[in-house]
């Protein structure tokens, strides 16, 4: 585990999938959902190279079928570590046997957080090293520990905005919206996620705001240019997830070809992308 801290704020990162799993204010407790092997076995996974599911769970590229699992396979694999300061860690992960078996791509991921001041930055930074262009998606799946029941929280999306939401079935876009008013104390509740996420593609607002009824805020996720949120939890269970997207799942009728992807980031060869979100405590 490496750790990090700027005498207020403590984090804790794993170099197996680069995941943060502990995040604190100086003698308060971890913000980060304590992993459960029964309830869901993640703490803060980073989604690369795919973002969701893909149909059936494969994809061609060039002609060529590969299988690859639910967000990806940066989740499960060893990152190195390549800089670290008392408040900055940077972790690396390349493309190897294991990746090239389910990606053909060549690929670099840097992973940096940095405290700052009440904040936690996130960085992922993506790099080409190779001769054809990159297809990815990427994400965050951070999962804030609930102490009470769903519906004692709310987010704060900084104004008033209507939006659609993406519809869900079995893990797959059904090509179904819904109309969605989000304001400044969004009430949260089990019912909200009885069939899945609430996805909102192109989200207008940059913030969202998280906090209990008694008053309390929690934290803030800052994104700039995201091109998609998901808000995720089970019903009943403890946790809750903000995720910022670049990328989504396939759609039901999506025809399985990584070239035709929608949401799909394209790089060019030897080019460079960040994708950046932070987390503020309060």
């Amino acid at each position: 585990m490496f750790h990090i801290s700027n005498g207020l704020i403590e984090a804790t990162v794993s170099p197996h999938g680069a995941e943060l799993q502990e995040l604190c204010v100086r003698g308060q407790e971890n913000l980060i959902w304590r992993k459960d092997e029964q309830i869901w076995n993640r703490f803060c996974p980073i989604l690369f190279p795919i973002v969701g599911r893909l149909l059936k769970d494969e994809y061609t590229y060039n002609g060529k079928a590969y299988a690859m699992r639910q967000h990806g396979f940066a989740r499960d694999q060893n990152f190195q570590l390549v800089d670290q300061s008392p408040t900055s860690i940077t972790l690396c992960l390349t493309d190897n046997e294991v990746t090239r078996a389910q990606y053909p791509l060549a690929f670099e991921l840097h992973v940096t957080y940095t405290l700052t001041d009440h904040s936690l930055e996130i960085k992922h930074g993506v790099f080409n090293p190779g001769r054809e262009e990159l297809l990815f998606s990427l994400g965050g799946h951070p999962g804030f520990h609930l102490e009470g029941t769903l519906d004692e929280f709310w987010l704060d999306f900084g104004g008033e905005y209507n939006v659609k939401q993406h519809l869900i079935s079995g893990n797959y876009y059904n090509g179904a919206t819904r109309d969605l008013s989000l304001n400044r104390r969004f009430k949260l509740s089990d019912e909200l996620f009885a069939s899945d996420a609430i996805v909102v593609k192109s989200p207008p607002f940059q913030s969202i705001g998280f906090g209990k009824n008694d008053g309390t805020r929690l934290l803030t996720l800052y994104c700039e240019d995201w091109s998609a949120v998901g808000l995720w939890t089970k019903p009943g269970a403890p946790f809750f997830c903000i995720e910022p997207w670049w990328g989504w799942a396939d759609s039901m009728d999506s025809d399985g070809t990584l070239e035709q992807k929608v949401g799909i980031v394209r790089l060019a060869p030897l080019q460079q992308r960040a994708f950046s979100y932070s987390l503020e405590l309060h």
